[in-house]
């Protein structure tokens, strides 16, 4: 008797699987169900997928990144650019040489001298007299008597 209720329950539970069968083949019939545009959706964000996927495969190819299958070569980092012919210091990614200070010439508001851009700062220290040099000339006025 239990072979025969564990084959009912069996054969109930397929029925049940085919009538859902069918059920969904009818909503997907159907371009304005819910079910068909469900999948419509999924199948749209699955070939986008897809085509994203095979854009980076075709690129990392194309570009030498991706190695051939079955070969193990750590990744190596990029290299910076070498230096063009006749030029000193680092060089941008465009190529063009940027010196270490900046050298654009700047007129000093206070008292009219001309200093570099990058050593501006120093020179205003010490023309305001507020720099590690200022005790220093206040030291010296004092000797002076002024």
């Amino acid at each position: 008797m239990s072979k025969k209720s564990a084959t009912v329950t069996e054969d109930e539970l397929l029925q049940r699987r085919i009538s859902h069968a069918h059920w969904l083949s009818d909503m997907l019939q159907d371009p304005t169900s819910t079910v068909s545009l469900t999948v419509a959706a999924y199948a749209d964000l699955l070939d986008e997928l897809l085509h994203d996927v095979a854009l980076e495969a075709h690129r990392e190819h194309r570009t030498g990144v991706l190695l051939p299958y079955g070969t193990q070569q750590p990744p190596q980092r990029p290299q910076p650019l070498p230096p063009l012919p006749g030029t000193k210091g680092a060089t941008d990614v465009f190529g063009q040489v940027h010196p270490g200070t900046a050298t654009d010439i700047v007129t000093c508001m206070h008292c009219g001298r001309k200093a570099q851009a990058g050593k501006f700062a120093y020179h205003l220290e010490k023309c305001l007299a507020r720099g590690r040099g200022a005790a220093g000339s206040a030291r010296t006025s004092r000797r002076a008597g002024v």
